[in-house]
């Protein structure tokens, strides 16, 4: 037992990197102690699909099926290997036998419900989904989905209604955020549109997604000549979540020229902060990577502290805008970003000479 259980930790190893040649030796020498175990028999069939040996890898998959006729993993392996031979109806049979097995098993759902969605059978997408729903309503992905493929079939309230239910069960995902922003919109409420992507944008910044849906809605107000002061005022905080300074203060500008609003000369105050302060972002970096440089070349180390004292007086300017958690962390990302062989000792940094087979080492580690 012990010796199978080594052998297929070997395995693992060689078909983690890949090898999926050694691996199935491996494998199969285990598989000679233990003709039964069918992760080993599932794993070889893995090796074999890996190398485009479909037959072969279908062969050891229906060997589990013979031990386990119920062996949902198999199953599904089938269906995707023959997805991968082109045969997508026998592949569509065998997800649905998986899922028989186990209706929310999410691989087999998701090969199966992008089958259906790459040939735009939505409707059939969404049983699938309904079914899963109905045993495990608490699955957000799921629900997310199945918003989506109302979404495709323009039933926009069933969209909603899905998304929402989604948000019911993480209020964090910032792509049911995005998603029930985008059917607002093709719904034209613009309003409650740029308020789900604001909440998007407020999880993560960078998500792409909800700020070019913004544009969207940025130029259809231009086209339409909008004079709605407060969806303007709401788009201009959309911009500011995104840090995309520039479009805030043009849109909290259009809000102005309509309405002197307290509330928006407020916001305006405070996104030209931000701008100034993300303007000076590039003059801060340059001037830690000039401090490591300098440091590094004429010492071995140096305190935290001292990096930050000398960034502060050269650029006295920037003193006001960053605090010194603030430069620490730019510190952090410089190291890192420019790969400076530094490493960091509670608040003391040691310079490292570059290995001379340019090795990369992660000092923050």
């Amino acid at each position: 037992m012990a010796k199978a259980k080594e052998l297929m930790d070997k395995g693992s190893n060689y078909f983690d990197k890949g090898k999926y040649n050694e691996a199935i030796n491996v494998y199969k020498r285990a598989l000679d102690l233990e003709p039964k175990n069918v992760d080993v028999l599932i794993k070889i069939g893995l090796s074999y699909r890996h190398l485009e040996e479909y037959d072969r890898a279908i062969d050891y998959y229906d060997r589990v099926l013979d031990i386990e006729p119920d062996n949902k993993t198999a199953l599904n392996n089938i269906g995707y290997t023959k997805e991968c031979q082109g045969q997508i109806e026998e592949a569509i049979e065998m997800y649905k036998k998986s899922l028989e097995m186990d209706p929310n098993y999410d691989v087999p759902l998701v090969n199966l419900t992008n089958i259906f969605f790459d040939r735009e059978e939505y409707n059939e997408a969404i049983e699938v989904f309904k079914k899963a729903l109905n045993i495990d309503q608490l699955n957000t992905a799921n629900w997310i989905d199945l918003g989506r493929a109302y979404r495709f079939l323009e039933k926009y309230d069933k969209a909603i209604n899905a998304y929402l239910k989604a948000l019911r069960l993480d209020s964090n995902s910032k792509i049911a955020w995005n998603n029930i922003g985008w059917v607002y919109y093709k719904k034209n409420q613009y309003d409650k549109a740029i308020e789900a992507y604001t909440k998007s944008l407020e999880i993560d910044w960078l998500y792409d997604l909800p700020f070019s849906n913004l544009i969207k809605i940025y130029k259809k107000l231009i086209d339409e000549n909008s004079d709605d002061s407060i969806m303007w005022k709401n788009l201009a905080n959309g911009f500011y979540v995104a840090k995309a300074y520039k479009r805030a203060l043009d849109a909290c500008n259009r809000t102005l020229e309509i309405n002197q609003d307290n509330d928006a000369l407020k916001l305006y105050k405070k996104i030209e902060k931000a701008k100034s302060k993300f303007d000076m972002i590039p003059t801060l970096l340059k001037k830690i990577e000039e401090a490591l440089d300098l440091f590094s070349s004429i010492s071995t180390s140096a305190s935290l502290r001292d990096i930050i004292e000398y960034v502060k007086y050269k650029t006295p300017e920037l003193s006001s805008e960053f605090n010194n958690n603030e430069i620490k962390f730019k510190i952090f990302e410089t190291i890192r970003e420019k790969g400076f062989y530094i490493k960091l000792d509670k608040n003391k940094l040691t310079f490292y000479e570059k290995p001379a087979d340019n090795t990369k080492v992660d000092y923050l580690k």
